[in-house]
């Protein structure tokens, strides 16, 4: 189910991607819309690089993160951070585990 949500959520993010620039370049809209279109894109854009930064930092010591990684947090922002959240967590409790495993032998 939760995956369903997440794929729902991705579909509809792509819409406003794919929207915003059809309706920014191929196709613009007449009045004031037609300059608000891009400030959001531009928005959204901002606040999925500080996501990224943000994971980035987070996930440095845990999970190697790919350039895929990296394009779908700034397409997809907080969607792509859940998807990740389970390797984070998995990687973590690994360190735990070695890190008690190490002070046990000493």
């Amino acid at each position: 189910m939760k995956w369903l949500f997440l794929l729902l959520a991705k579909l509809i993010v792509m819409g406003f991607w794919l929207g915003s620039v059809y309706f920014t370049f191929i196709h613009p809209l007449e009045g004031k819309i037609h300059t608000l279109i891009p400030v959001f894109a531009v928005l959204v854009l901002m606040v999925h690089a500080i996501q990224a930064a943000i994971m980035t930092l987070v996930a440095k010591d845990m999970i190697k993160l790919t350039a895929r990684d990296y394009i779908e947090l700034l397409l997809f922002g907080f969607f792509r951070m859940i998807e990740l959240r389970g390797a984070i967590y998995e990687a973590a409790q690994k360190k735990k585990a070695e890190i008690e495993a190490k002070r046990k032998e000493a």
